[in-house]
């Protein structure tokens, strides 16, 4: 999420997000344009690990 919408997300507004549900791993994950972004993992109250890493082309 980009930040506005990041913080729509934590108010609990309505907000935009790029990706989806996956239960499958790794996930790559593409930022459709060039800015500061928010990687959100929402568990729904399961115990996840999650393991983040940065690729530049």
């Amino acid at each position: 999420m980009d930040s506005d919408h990041y913080q729509a997300y934590v108010d609990g507004d309505e907000y935009e997000y790029h990706g989806g549900f996956t239960d499958v791993s790794p996930v790559i994950l593409e930022v459709p344009y060039d800015d500061y972004w928010y990687l959100v993992v929402d568990s729904n109250s399961r115990r996840i690990r999650a393991e983040v890493s940065q690729v530049f082309d």
